[in-house]
Formats: structure tokens, sequence, C-alpha cells
């Protein structure tokens, strides 16, 4: 884990703290925003150290290696060497699959938007969590459906019970919870 990394965690969990902070002054409707994206955002980066902090450093059989190879490198070129380590993107080897991806990626987010518009937020965020973790992350069904649940149980309990911050029903949701309410 390099350093510049979790310079940057620390950095983004600071502004969120910081957003969340000062959100909390604001009056109960203009304060739905920050948290809506404070509040996530803090829990992301908290969970970005939990992993950083379990990753496990460099194997000394690694460095050994590569130790090695700036000798023989030294040797060959007749000055000192050192290798940096470099991080392997997984970067798109040309145009139409970086367009493939980005197309993907829109469809996620505008798809995400109009959930939110037509069913409200307790009803997409799971939906769109559970799709999102089988589809794109791979993840099995039985972990897709536990983290939107966790997930949208969370934005229940931390916006509805603790902030007492009113989540958008959707215009569809809204429309039957008015014919059920009579």
């Amino acid at each position: 884990m390099s350093l510049s990394r979790q310079s940057m965690t620390l950095f983004m969990l600071a502004v969120f703290v910081l957003m969340v902070g000062i959100a909390m002054t604001y009056p109960a409707g203009a304060r739905f925003m920050p948290l809506t994206v404070g509040i996530p955002g803090i829990g992301l980066c908290l969970l970005q150290i939990f992993l950083d902090s379990r990753s496990k450093p460099d194997a000394d059989g690694e460095r050994d290696e590569i130790r090695e190879a700036e000798l023989k490198a030294a040797s060959v070129v007749g000055h000192e060497v050192h290798f940096g380590h470099a991080e392997v993107i997984d970067a798109p080897a040309d145009e139409r699959e970086t367009v493939r991806r980005e197309v993907i990626v829109w469809a996620y987010f505008l798809a995400f938007i109009g959930a939110i518009l037509i069913f409200g937020f307790y009803l997409s965020i799971p939906v769109f969590i559970v799709a999102f973790l089988r589809e794109r992350a791979g993840q099995t069904w039985k972990r897709a459906l536990m983290f939107g649940g966790t997930a949208s149980l969370l934005y229940y309990l931390v916006f509805a019970k603790g902030l007492g911050v009113t989540l958008y029903n959707g215009v569809l949701t809204g429309w039957i919870l008015d014919r059920l309410a009579g």
C-alpha cells in the first residue's frame, strides 16, 4: 500500500467529515444532499482504511527478486538501477473497449437516477447494489443480496431514524402509498 493512497484516503475522509459536520448546521431540508453523499463517503473511507490495514506488505521473496534484478541491470548499464513498484491498472487496450465501459457506467448511473425518481431511494438502493455486485463485481447472489439489504437498512436507520431526514419515495411508490393510505 502506498503512502499516496493512504494520504488520499485520509484527505477524502477529512473532506466527508467536514461536509457532514457543516451539513448538520443546515436546516433539515437543506442537509439532505450533503448527508446522502457524506455519510456513505465516510463509511467507504473507513472501509478502505480497514482494508489497507489488513493488507500484507510485499513478500520478502518478491523484494529479493527485485533487488537481484536491480543488481543485474546495474552490472549491464554500469550504474546503480532502482525499479519502482508500478500498480497494474485494468485499462482497456482499445478505444472501442473504453467507449463500451463508459456506456455501461453511464447506463448504471442513469438507471439508478431513473429508479430513484420512479421508485424512490429505499427500493432503488438495494436493487442497484444487488445488480451491480452481481453483474459487474461477479459476487454470488447470497453476498449481493446481503450487501444490498444491509445498505438499504443502513440508509433507513441513518437517514429516517437517526437524522430524521425523509428520503424521496419516488413517483410510483408515492402514488401506491397514497392509494393504500386511502
